[in-house]
C-alpha cells in the first residue's frame, strides 16, 4: 500500500489551553483517535500505587531530530579555547588532537592516564552532561550512565535511552514520562550551545500504549500528540504528517514526521522547486539532502516491539535472592545493578546479537533490564519489562545487514537479512505477539540502487526496503505487512503472532481496541 505523504499532512494549528485539539474538520472515520477533554494529570503521590496495581507502561515514546550542519557543512570543532575558559578547564581536557575521520575507527575506547576518554566532539556532542540532565528533568527521567565512541554518546536512562550524534539526537522513554514537553528545550539547546538553528527532519513514534489513561497530556491520545507537535512545528515553516499504521482495533504503531518546507519532496524523495532555491547551500550549491547523506549513509532503523513474553524466559530479568540482599546496602546498589546487567547479558544470549559492540546495561530493582550498545556509527538498544501482566520488550537497531560493520564484507557474525536479526531476538524473549518497523532513507538506498534520472543502473538483485521482511519467522504467522512511501523515507510495518486461538492468548489487562 502506497500512501501520498502530502495528502495526509497535518496542519500546524495553535493549541488552546481549554481545548487542546484544534478544529479537525470532517474526520468521522478517525475521530476516535482524538480526545475531546483535557485529561486530569496524575497526582504525584498516586503514581506508585497506580503503576503497582495497573502495571508498568513498557512501550516507549521515541523522538528523533536531525539538524542541518552549520553552513550546510560538517560542523568544525568548537572554539576550544573559549570553551575551556568558560568551564575553567584546559584545552586538553576538552578535546585531544583531532584528525578528520574518513573511515570510522570503530569502538576506540582507550582511556588516557587518568582513566578518561578523549574523543573528538563537535555539534550536539559538545553539550555537557549537566545540560542534557536538565532537559531530561522535564521528561521526568535521569541519567544512569554514559558510554561513547568516535561517533556517538549513548546515555542509559532510568526510563530507556538517549543517543547523541553530531547533528542528530534520539530520545526514547517509557513509563509515564513526558517526552514531548522537552522538545522545545532540545531545539533551544541545539541553537544556544551548538549554533544549530535549522532542522532537517523530526520524527516521533510509539506503539499503542497498554495503559493510555495513565499518561500525562499530551501523551495518551495520538491526536493530542500530533496537535502538540504541530504547535511547535507550525505549517508556515514545516510540512507535518501524522499516521496510524496497523489495525485500529488491534496492535498498531503511530508515526509523526516533520520536514521544513525548504526540503519539499515528491513521493520518490526528489526535491521540488527551483534548484537555486534555499534548499541549496549558498557557498557550495550542494543540496541539503546530499549534505545529510554524508553524515548518515545507509540510515536504516529496525524496531522489534514484543508483548506477552514467555514467563520462563522472563525469570532471568529479575534480580535473584543474592542480588536483592546485596542491594540493601546503598553503597553497593549501583554495583549490583551493573553486575546483574552483565549476568542477564550473558545468560540470555543478548551478548551474541552483536558480539563486538560496546555495551552498557542495567538490571533494575526488583526487575527490568535496559541496554545501550554502540557498533561504530550505529547503535542498538534493548528494554525489558518482565512482569506477567504487562510484559514487554523492545529491540531497536541501526546496525545494517548484508555486510560487516567493521570490514565492509560478509563474516560469520553477520546477518544476511533483517529476518535473521528478528529470528535471533524473538528466540531470546519468546513473545506471543510482536510488531516490527523498518524505516530507511531513500537517498541512502538510491546511492546504491541508482535512480531514474541518473546514468547509474539499478541493481535488480539488491531489493529495496519495501521488498524486505518477505520471509517467515518460525512459529509465527505474519498478520500484517504494510509499506509506505513517505517522501524521502520508506517504512515497512509487520505484525506477527504465534497463531494460537484467541481464547488461548488473553489480551493484557488495560489493552484497548481503539487507537491510542
Amino acid at each position: 500500500m502506497i500512501i501520498d505523504k502530502t495528502a495526509s499532512a497535518s496542519s500546524g494549528t495553535a493549541l488552546d489551553k481549554h481545548n487542546p485539539v484544534p478544529e479537525l474538520g470532517n474526520l468521522d472515520l478517525n475521530s476516535q483517535i482524538y480526545s475531546s477533554t483535557y485529561p486530569t494529570p496524575l497526582a504525584p503521590e498516586s503514581d506508585a500505587v497506580q503503576q503497582t496495581l495497573c502495571g508498568f507502561e513498557g512501550p516507549e515514546k521515541v523522538f528523533e531530530i536531525w539538524f542541518r550542519p552549520v553552513n550546510g557543512k560538517e560542523s568544525p570543532l568548537p572554539d576550544v579555547e573559549s570553551v575551556a575558559s568558560e568551564d575553567n578547564a584546559s584545552v586538553d581536557e576538552i578535546v585531544e588532537d583531532f584528525t578528520p575521520i574518513g573511515k570510522h575507527v570503530y569502538n576506540s575506547t582507550v582511556p588516557n592516564a587518568d582513566g578518561e576518554y578523549q574523543l573528538p566532539r563537535t555539534g550536539l556532542r559538545t553539550v555537557s552532561r549537566d545540560v542534557w540532565e536538565e532537559m531530561l528533568g522535564i521528561v521526568k527521567c535521569q541519567v544512569l550512565n554514559v558510554i561513547q565512541n568516535e561517533c556517538a554518546d549513548a546515555y542509559l536512562l532510568s526510563e530507556s535511552s538517549m543517543f547523541v550524534y553530531q547533528h542528530r539526537l534520539i530520545l526514547k522513554t517509557c513509563g509515564t514520562t513526558t517526552l514531548l514537553h522537552a522538545v522545545p528545550k532540545i531545539i533551544e539547546i541545539a541553537a544556544e550551545y551548538c549554533g544549530l538553528h535549522e532542522i532537517n527532519a523530526v520524527f516521533y513514534s510509539r506503539k499503542a500504549f497498554l495503559f493510555p489513561e495513565k499518561q500525562a497530556w499530551p501523551h495518551g491520545r495520538w491526536g493530542d500528540e500530533v496537535a502538540y507537535l504541530d504547535k511547535i512545528l507550525p505549517d508556515t515553516d514545516y510540512e507535518t504528517s501524522g499516521y496510524v499504521i496497523g489495525k485500529v482495533n488491534g496492535d498498531h504503531w503511530c508515526l509523526y514526521m516533520a520536514t521544513p518546507l525548504r526540503l519539499s519532496l515528491d513521493l520518490d524523495g526528489v526535491e521540488l522547486g527551483d534548484s537555486s532555491s534555499s534548499s541549496r547551500d549558498s557557498d557550495g550549491g550542494s543540496s541539503v539532502l546530499e549534505e545529510e547523506d554524508d553524515e548518515g549513509d545507509d540510515d536504516v532503523t529496525l524496531e522489534i516491539l514484543m508483548t506477552q513474553l514467555d514467563p520462563a524466559a522472563m525469570k532471568t530479568f529479575w534480580r535473584d535472592a543474592e542480588e536483592l540482599k546485596a542491594a540493601r546496602d546503598p553503597a553497593r546498589a549501583a554495583e549490583v545493578a551493573r553486575e546483574g546487567g552483565q549476568r542477564v547479558y550473558r545468560a540470555t544470549g543478548i551478548s551474541e546479537i552483536y558480539p563486538d559492540a560496546i555495551v552498557d546495561d542495567y538490571l533494575f530493582d526488583p526487575c527490568g533490564y535496559s541496554l545501550n550498545g554502540l557498533v561504530g556509527p550505529h547503535y542498538f538498544t534493548i528494554h525489558v519489562t518482565p512482569e506477567d501482566h504487562c510484559s514487554y520488550a523492545s529491540f531497536e537497531t541501526t546496525v545494517p545487514v548484508r555486510r560487516s560493520p567493521n570490514s565492509g564484507s560478509a563474516t560469520a557474525d553477520d546477518y544476511e537479512t533483517f529476518e535473521d536479526v528478528i529470528r535471533r531476538v524473538v528466540r531470546i524473549f519468546r513473545p506471543a505477539t510482536f510488531s516490527t518497523t523498518l524505516f530507511s532513507r531513500k537517498s541512502a538506498r538510491d546511492k546504491h540502487h541508482g535512480s531514474a534520472d541518473t546514468a547509474t543502473p539499478v541493481d535488480e538483485d539488491e531489493p529495496s526496503l519495501l521488498h524486505s521482511l518477505e520471509g517467515s519467522v518460525p512459529a509465527f504467522r505474519r498478520r500484517d505487512r504494510i509499506g509506505h512511501c513517505l517522501g524521502k523515507w520508506d517504512l515497512l510495518f509487520c505484525h506477527y503472532d504465534r497463531g494460537v486461538p484467541a481464547s488461548a492468548s488473553p489480551r493484557h489487562k488495560g489493552a484497548k481496541a481503539v487507537v491510542r
